[in-house]
């Protein structure tokens, strides 16, 4: 079986996602929380289902979960998710903060 890790960017963004979304409906939190895990887990079964941000960096990969995309590099045993970020947002501009 195949695992999924976080980065420490992608862990501050759930953690900061989480607490913004608690304060108004802590289950809604909770329910983003477990779905997002939930899908980690497939596509790191699968890591070349999701898909391609190559525009942004190569190897680059994504998928959503409600209004968040989750971005993720693929590796031999499963997924790293790199970020978590809000679906409107401009990925361009946070990766070139990135460098």
């Amino acid at each position: 079986m195949n695992t999924y890790a976080f980065s420490d960017e992608a862990v501050k963004d759930l953690k900061e996602i989480c607490d913004y979304l608690a304060q108004q409906n802590p289950q809604l939190a909770s329910n983003l929380f477990d779905a997002i895990r939930k899908k980690c887990k497939l596509f790191a079964n699968f890591p070349n289902m999701g898909k391609n941000y190559n525009k942004l960096t190569p190897n680059l990969k994504g998928f959503l979960v409600d209004d968040y995309i989750i971005l993720y590099y693929p590796k031999n045993e499963g997924i790293t998710v790199t970020r978590v970020v809000y679906g409107y947002r401009d990925l361009e501009s946070l990766f070139l903060d990135d460098n």
